[in-house]
């Protein structure tokens, strides 16, 4: 009887683990671009920047795996009293293994600003000022696994400022 008991605890929570992984890792057929306005944004949580440097000119992208794969998109404001950049992550594949998303924006005037999602959702952004200028943009992401990828790292010029980057 103790026998029967056990085997059927263990089958118990074996099917528990699979029900849970399967639901962690289903796949979705649909994928959805969220337009945001800075206005209904909540505030990124912002970091103050130590000492990092940085070089001049952005630097190799990453490519993520195929099942870990994401989207991230980066927006500018074309207020130029306010100009926001916008980084928004749309999901994908990889959307429950995504554990944190880091955005960096290096201003034109030389000012860094840094924020960052925790377990970013489908519509999670960031959003930091940039200048009327061209500014840099790197987006880091890291994974469950522990493995980061730098997935953007490129120069977003103000809209209408006749920058090109």
């Amino acid at each position: 009887m103790k026998r029967s008991l056990t085997v059927i605890f263990v089958l118990a929570v074996c099917l528990s683990a699979f029900f849970i992984a399967t639901g962690c890792t289903s796949r979705s057929s649909s994928a959805t671009s969220v337009q945001t306005s800075p206005a209904t944004q909540s505030p990124a949580l912002q970091t103050p920047l130590a000492t990092l440097a940085y070089s001049a000119t952005p630097g190799p992208v990453q490519t993520v795996p195929d099942y870990e794969s994401i989207s991230v998109t980066v927006q500018r404001n074309t207020i130029t009293e306010n100009p926001t950049i916008i980084t928004t992550f749309n999901g994908g594949m990889g959307l429950g293994m995504t554990q944190r998303m880091d955005v960096t924006v290096i201003r034109s005037d030389g000012i860094v600003e840094t924020g960052y999602r925790d377990n970013p959702a489908v519509g999670a952004s960031v959003t930091l000022m940039g200048t009327t200028a061209t500014d840099r943009v790197i987006v880091v992401v890291t994974m469950t696994s522990g493995d980061q990828y730098t997935i953007i790292d490129k120069y977003y010029p103000f809209p209408g400022s006749g920058n090109t980057g």
